[in-house]
């Protein structure tokens, strides 16, 4: 018997019978602005389990503008407890640089395997935080790095040329990055979040699928958000194979070869 689409596993709320690993996502509460229900990490993996999520790359909302170590202690813990789901992502203050190369050493000893940027909520452009030694940092341990905005296009593609053995994924839908995505290996782009109607198609002419990759911001966002616009987009079902896992399990599985 012929196995159905994506897209009628979808309207029919079967599993959509391929890996999905989700490349954003946070656990813990977001105090500062608004609350967060269901944020533990139980939480979130139930949350994963109902809604066929196999995998996914976590970072702290703590971390975001308040107590960044207490949020990649969280992670840590988080990971301990699921290592086969979750993969985790330390946060950095680009306020305070002293800590940032004692907290990926302390982090990365936790076994946490990617770095989340996030300056505009702590005040601070990427673009003007002078954080190549992080980026020399990742570079040299394989790690993956996650920006909320990475700036310039220009500034994105020079420091992924510099800084070849880490990976740069920029964390929400962007078309503005296309032509860095395209022609720089380690730049990956994210889809979190296809609002607009046809935004997954738009995002495929302009980028090549195998440089995309699934993202939902849950627990800010709900992952069916994230997740429905790739399922009923009208492309083949092998390139939506590579966005919704294929292509974090690339990133993953090259980053695990550089430790």
């Amino acid at each position: 018997m012929t196995k159905p689409s994506i897209k009628t596993a979808a309207m029919r709320g079967d599993p959509l019978d391929c890996l999905v690993i989700d490349a954003h996502t946070h656990l813990g509460g977001f105090f500062n602005y608004y609350h967060i229900p269901y944020g533990r990490d139980d939480e979130v993996v139930a949350h994963m389990d109902a809604i066929g999520i196999d995998q996914a790359c976590a970072f702290s909302f703590a971390g975001v503008n308040s107590d960044f170590r207490l949020g990649n202690d969280l992670i840590a813990a988080a990971v301990s407890r699921f290592p086969r789901r979750l993969h985790g992502f330390a946060t950095l203050n680009l306020n305070y640089p002293g800590t940032w190369l004692p907290e990926l050493e302390r982090c990365r000893g936790m076994g946490l395997v990617g770095v989340k940027i996030i300056g505009e909520y702590q005040f601070r452009k990427t673009e003007q935080a002078a954080l190549e030694p992080v980026y020399e940092y990742a570079s040299k341990h394989g790690m993956i790095m996650l920006n909320h905005y990475w700036g310039e296009p220009a500034y994105l593609k020079g420091i992924a040329l510099r800084n070849a053995g880490a990976c740069f994924v920029i964390g929400h839908y962007s078309l503005a990055y296309a032509e860095v995505v395209n022609e720089v290996e380690n730049v990956y782009q994210c889809t979190c979040v296809p609002l607009g109607y046809g935004s997954m198609e738009q995002m495929v002419e302009r980028i090549d699928a195998r440089k995309i990759v699934f993202g939902s911001d849950l627990t800010d966002l709900d992952p069916a958000l994230g997740l429905a616009p790739i399922a009923y987009a009208d492309m083949p079902d092998s390139k939506k194979r590579l966005i919704l896992g294929k292509n974090m399990l690339k990133v993953l599985t090259g980053r695990l070869r550089n430790t």
